[in-house]
């Protein structure tokens, strides 16, 4: 699980910025947060570590759940930072795509480009959290819990 350092740095990158967003964020941001945790641990259990040359059916599953997740709040939600996240994880979700599509997208570019996706999902958790945080310490805001 933690075999290498990139994996270690993904870890520590993305507990700290849920425990940031579980900790400063509202109602959106502590779903996402919880459910980008349980995504992460479904790939590790879904993965496939010995062959990456054919589709990771576990992950693209996992994948696609968690974009209905952020789907859902894009809906439902007044957030303007789940756009981009929702947009990033439609890219994860379509990177899939491209390698059931065409069998010749080699493994470090599903990897690289599943890892770039990841990570810009991340950041814009990471910004969600940091701007409700901010609003809600402003002078005078009205303490409204919204999706």
């Amino acid at each position: 699980m933690f075999s290498s350092t990139p994996e270690r740095v993904w870890a520590i990158a993305m507990f700290a910025v849920s425990a940031f967003a579980l900790w400063r964020g509202g109602r959106t941001e502590r779903v996402v947060a919880i459910a980008n945790i349980v995504a992460w641990i479904a790939t590790i259990v879904v993965q496939n570590r010995s062959n990456w040359v054919d589709p990771q059916w576990g992950m693209f599953a996992v994948d696609v759940a968690f974009l209905l997740v952020l789907l859902w709040f894009v809906i439902r939600g007044s957030r303007l930072w789940i756009l981009p996240a929702a947009a990033f994880q439609l890219l994860a979700v379509v990177t899939h795509g491209a390698i059931l599509a065409d069998g010749g997208v080699r493994a470090w570019a599903y990897l690289t480009a599943l890892i770039l996706w990841s990570y810009l999902v991340l950041i814009t958790l990471a910004v969600g959290a940091y701007t409700y945080w901010r609003r809600e310490a402003a002078p005078g805001h009205a303490q409204v819990q919204a999706w």
